[in-house]
Formats: C-alpha cells, sequence, structure tokens
C-alpha cells in the first residue's frame, strides 16, 4: 500500500490555522460533486427506514480484557487467478516472498486500475464464495455454530474508528444474522480504484510469486481467535511472507501434510473453478508491505497497527521513496509484537467498545424477521453517528449448499434462497469431480487438481 504525501494523520497541523469561524466555505468542484453524489446513491440504494442511530458515547466498553493471546486458527488461504475470463481460486494459494533487490531501487510508478479487494471486484453479492469454496478443500466439516463474526479486515477497522471517535470517510456495511453468526457485507461505489502512487510496484518488485503461481493475484487468509468474549472468523490479504518462524501451528501442519487437500465433489450447479495450487504458509511469517514519500530526517513506521493486529501480522516493512523518481533508498524492518502490545493497551477501551458494538448490532440483526435477516449500517464523513436502516430488498448472502455444510443442521431459514451459488453438497447426483491437469501441487507433492465447474445463471435480486 502506499502512503502517498499525506501526513501521517491524515491532514495538517492546526498549530498555525486560521480559526474555525475564518475559513470559507469549501467550494466543490465537478468532479468533487459528482463523487458525493455517487457515494449517497450507493448509502440509499435499497436502504429503507432508519431504525436505530447510534452515537459513539453512547457504547459503553465490555468488562472483559479484549487481547491478542495466543496463535490465530488458520481455516483456509487461497489466491485469486488473474485470468478475467475465469472465476478460478488456488487453494491452499501461497503469498509472494519477501526478495528485495538491491538498493537505492527505482520503481515505476503505478498506473490503471487495481482491485480494492479481489473478492468484491469479482463477485460483489456474494464475496465469501471463494472462501467457502476453500473452506470445503481444506476443513469441510468446519462449522460456524460458535462463530459469533465472520469479517473481513476492513470493516472492523471502519468500526473501530468508529467507537474511537474518529471520522473515516463516508461508508455503508451490510450486516447479515446467519443463524447465531453475524456477517458483515462491505459496500462500495467501484472497487476498482485508480493507482497513482508506488504502492502495487513496491509489492510486485520486492516479492517472488511462489512455483505455479505467477498467475495468481492476492493472497487471502481466513483465520479465527477471540475478541473478549466473542469468536472472530477474519478474512485478510496477506502481502507477502517473510522467512522467520517455520512452524506450523497443529491447523496449519493438518493442512501442510495434505490430509485435508482430498479431491472435493462439488455440485455441479456451482459457478467457481477451484484449483489446488502453493502451500501453506505459517501465520508467524506474514508481512505487511508499505511504502512512503522518504522526507529528510522522518523515518517514522506508517501508523497501521490496527491493521497489524485484526490480521494478527507481526512484520512489518515500509519502503521510503524519493519524490519524483521513485528510488527506494532504505527499506525499515520491524517486528512488531512489542509495538502491537503496547498499542493494544492504549487502545484498550476502544477494543471492548467494538467488542459491545458487534454485540448490539447482533441484536438489531436477529430481531429481524426471517427468511433473511439482514440490515444496513453508515456513517457519513465526519465524526457522524452510526445510522443502522432496514433493508428493502434482501439478497441472500450464503448459499443454501455452503449453509447446510457448514452451520448446524441446515434447517434454518437464515440462508435464504440459492444465494447465486449453491455451494458443495455431500450426495447428490450429478456432482462435479476433480480432473487432473498433470501440474504439480502444494505442498504434499501431489498433482495439481483442478475443479472446472460449469456456470449457470445465478439467482440475484
Amino acid at each position: 500500500m502506499d502512503l502517498g504525501t499525506s501526513d501521517e494523520d491524515g491532514g495538517k497541523s492546526s498549530k498555525n490555522a486560521p480559526e474555525e469561524k475564518s475559513r470559507e466555505p469549501q467550494v466543490l468542484t465537478a468532479k468533487q460533486i459528482k463523487k458525493r453524489s455517487r457515494t449517497q446513491k450507493m448509502i440509499d440504494h435499497n436502504a429503507g427506514t432508519i431504525l436505530h442511530t447510534i452515537q459513539t458515547g453512547e457504547i459503553n466498553p465490555i468488562d472483559t480484557p479484549v487481547t491478542w493471546s495466543g496463535d490465530p486458527e488458520t481455516l483456509c488461504s487461497y489466491n485469486w487467478s488473474e485470468d478475467p475470463d475465469t472465476n478460478t481460486i488456488f487453494v491452499p494459494g501461497k503469498p509472494p516472498k519477501w526478495t528485495p533487490p538491491d538498493l537505492p531501487y527505482t520503481l515505476e510508478k503505478d498506473k490503471g486500475l487495481r482491485p480494492s479487494d479481489y473478492n468484491y471486484a469479482r463477485d460483489n453479492k456474494t464475496p465469501f464464495n471463494a472462501m467457502f469454496n476453500a473452506l470445503s478443500i481444506m476443513n469441510p466439516n468446519y462449522k460456524f455454530d460458535d462463530v459469533d463474526v465472520i469479517a473481513d479486515r476492513n470493516n472492523l477497522r471502519k468500526l473501530l474508528d468508529f467507537v474511537s471517535g474518529k471520522p473515516n470517510g463516508t461508508w455503508r456495511i451490510d450486516v447479515y444474522i446467519i443463524d447465531n453468526t453475524l456477517m458483515f457485507l462491505k459496500k462500495d461505489t467501484d472497487f476498482w480504484k485508480s493507482s497513482s502512487g508506488y504502492g502495487g510496484s513496491f509489492e510486485k518488485d520486492f516479492t517472488s510469486p511462489g512455483q505455479g503461481l505467477h498467475y495468481a493475484t492476492n493472497h487471502y487468509r481466513v483465520i479465527r481467535y477471540t475478541m473478549g468474549p466473542l469468536n472472530v472468523v477474519m478474512r485478510f490479504e496477506a502481502d507477502a511472507y517473510y522467512d522467520g518462524s517455520d512452524e506450523l501451528t497443529s491447523s496449519e501442519a493438518m493442512y501442510a501434510t495434505g490430509d485435508q487437500m482430498h479431491r472435493p465433489f462439488f455440485n455441479f450447479r456451482a459457478a467457481m473453478r477451484v484449483r489446488q495450487g502453493g502451500q501453506i504458509v505459517p501465520m508467524a511469517q506474514m508481512a505487511e508491505l508499505k511504502s512512503k514519500k522518504s522526507r529528510p530526517g522522518d523515518q517514522k513506521i506508517v501508523a497501521c497497527s490496527d491493521q497489524l493486529w485484526f490480521g494478527r501480522t507481526k512484520h512489518l516493512f515500509t519502503g521510503y521513496y524519493e519524490e519524483g523518481t521513485g528510488t527506494i533508498e532504505h527499506v525499515k524492518y520491524e517486528d512488531a509484537t512489542e509495538k502491537l502490545k503496547n498499542w493494544e493497551e492504549a487502545h484498550q477501551e476502544n477494543l471492548r467498545k467494538l467488542v459491545s458494538l458487534l454485540v448490539m448490532l447482533k441484536g438489531f440483526v436477529k430481531a429481524q424477521p426471517p427468511p433473511v435477516r439482514c440490515l444496513t449500517i453508515s456513517r457519513e464523513a465526519g465524526p457522524k453517528p452510526l445510522v443502522v436502516r432496514a433493508l428493502n430488498a434482501k439478497p441472500s448472502l450464503v448459499s443454501r449448499g455452503f449453509y447446510e455444510l457448514h452451520w448446524g443442521s441446515g434447517n434454518s431459514t437464515d440462508a435464504g434462497g440459492s444465494g447465486g451459488n449453491s455451494g458443495p453438497r455431500d450426495g447428490q447426483s450429478g456432482r462435479g469431480r476433480g480432473n487432473n491437469d498433470g501440474g504439480t501441487g502444494g505442498s504434499s507433492g501431489s498433482k495439481k487438481e483442478e475443479y472446472d465447474l460449469p456456470r449457470r445463471r445465478w439467482d440475484r435480486w
């Protein structure tokens, strides 16, 4: 990620700034007006009656400490293929390895468009299908019955900013309840963003893809850990891995042996192609990469502790580039373990407030009528409240097939309709079988398997 030229706190120092009353009203450009209009349409789309308005000061912290304790459990992982004509993931996939070139090194400036999140860029209606497909291979018997929250890292970072009283632009998240599990679906005007800094080039030129993954894109990992009394499943993008500890946790070791990488049987109606490729890399080696404009005497580490904490990532590399040339003169490495402990202590009250907010939202959504129980939450730019609204139409987030596989008995109505992708189902006729393409496999040394599944028209609202 490229931090560009913005200050660490996102704005200019107010030390010598004029008083607020003397400032002229902001005059928006045509481009800014258009952007605001698009954002407001996104906030209002399919949103109904306002049910609750939550002020930051109304949220009380829970009594239980919220700490990073112990290793997270790895549930599954995958990389998306960059091929635009296929909906393909590599399982278990692998993040690229940190392999920095000799310095100084000149980066090419980013250009064009990049997905802010491949899961949503590929399918913004059911963006968890890739996760469920990977889980169905790596952890087919896993149940979410005792999981309280399933979320992408960015969603909880936004909510933490809210309970902390920090502005974080205008955003919207749709919130679902599946049995007893709260799921977050982020919304945006566009999941493709213009690239103009050096972050993409820094990640590409300072890392090397794994064998057989040269045509793979971002690596996503799904982990489970506790946040106070809550069991949380977190999906996040891992920029790279760093050769440090090569010790696998018990869950990672199980996948690395190949025991869980058996040939799956998918429903023929599924729309996802799953290929076995890559290998499990320990969570202890996950690394975050940042690039930042170099300033004389300024070698501050980028402020991203919340990102590291939610992703249980301790390795941080920051490349400092020269403005105008993009030349990296210095890369700073930090094992952020101690720093994250200090951050956790300093933000303990807000972390406890976040858990309190999650419990509050869970109650709101559970009160909604079935078959699909969901709400939308949004916040405008600035220190504004959180607005909870009903949804006029309620599309399914989890398919019936995935629900039956990973939740309870499958008798609940919370999965709603088909949700677009019916998912893997055992004991069903007409199942798709894996085809051996003769390639090399993952860490177990088995042959690469490809599950090429025909498409159908997805049921969508």
